[in-house]
């Protein structure tokens, strides 16, 4: 009689299960403000307004207001409120009190931009190529003489300026040529070379060259003599204004005056 054998089969391991995730709950608190928003939609922008679309982001800046050109005045212009004492060159005539009249106005009002005349109170030689070409290599209508200015110079006849003194005088040969043959014109202070961003040292005569010239003299001084001073002025002026004037150029008019008064200056200085 045969014998069975049976073999008994090794028992099988269980496998570990796997570590369960903790549960997961659902939050719908928010579902009652509105529908979660589905991640695996793209994103599409709507676009600007309707009404936006042309609009820039910010609004352009206002334009600048332009401003008027200030324009100096003096009461001694035009002349022909005043006597004229010569024709051929015109001179005037005023009085101290008109003369005082007139500095106060000159010291009180509201001078020019500084754009307007300058760089030509600079100085600007034609010559003078490093002085040109820093001021005005972009723009050539800077080397103009200011047309919005018109000043007032005072000049004492013999150019003694330790007595009688007009505060702001100056004297004949500050303003004048000394040249021959050239005493009846403007000096020429505009440096003819080298490099200056200032030259204050001229500015009182290119100043004198866009003003009204009165002339005043003292006791020392005949009135021949202020006379003769005051031609030698306007004969400048005239010359200074042809030489100066091409183009669009046109200058306005300048004129000069003589103090007549038959007191003595230096008491009228005084009062």
């Amino acid at each position: 009689m045969a014998a069975a054998a049976v073999h008994q089969l090794p028992p099988r391991q269980t496998p570990t299960p796997p570590p369960q995730a903790p549960s997961l709950t659902l939050n719908t608190s928010a579902l009652e403000h509105g529908a979660v928003p589905n991640k695996h939609l793209p994103y599409c922008s709507p676009g600007p307004a309707p009404f936006a679309q042309n609009a820039p982001a910010t609004p352009p800046a206002s334009p600048p207001t332009p401003q008027p050109e200030v324009q100096t005045c003096s009461i001694l212009h035009p002349p022909d409120a005043h006597p004229k004492v010569s024709a051929s060159p015109p001179v005037f005539a005023i009085r101290p009190s008109t003369l005082l009249t007139a500095i106060h106005q000159s010291a009180s009002q509201e001078l020019p931009e500084p754009k307007h005349v300058f760089p030509w109170l600079h100085g600007l030689h034609p010559e003078n190529q490093i002085q040109l070409a820093f001021f005005t290599a972009r723009k050539k209508t800077l080397r103009n003489v200011p047309k919005c200015f018109r000043g007032l110079t005072i000049v004492k006849a013999g150019g003694n300026l330790t007595r009688s003194k007009v505060r702001g005088a100056l004297a004949p040969e500050e303003i004048l040529s000394s040249e021959p043959g050239r005493d009846d014109t403007f000096l020429e202070v505009d440096p003819r070379e080298g490099f200056s961003v200032r030259n204050f040292q001229i500015q009182a005569a290119k100043i004198a060259t866009v003003s009204d010239l009165v002339v005043y003299r003292d006791d020392d001084v005949s009135e021949k003599e202020l006379h003769k001073l005051a031609k030698r002025l306007s004969r400048a002026q005239n010359t200074w204004r042809v030489k100066n004037s091409f183009g669009e150029q046109e200058l306005p008019r300048f004129h000069v005056f003589i103090v007549s008064c038959t007191t003595p200056f230096q008491d009228v200085a005084v009062q």
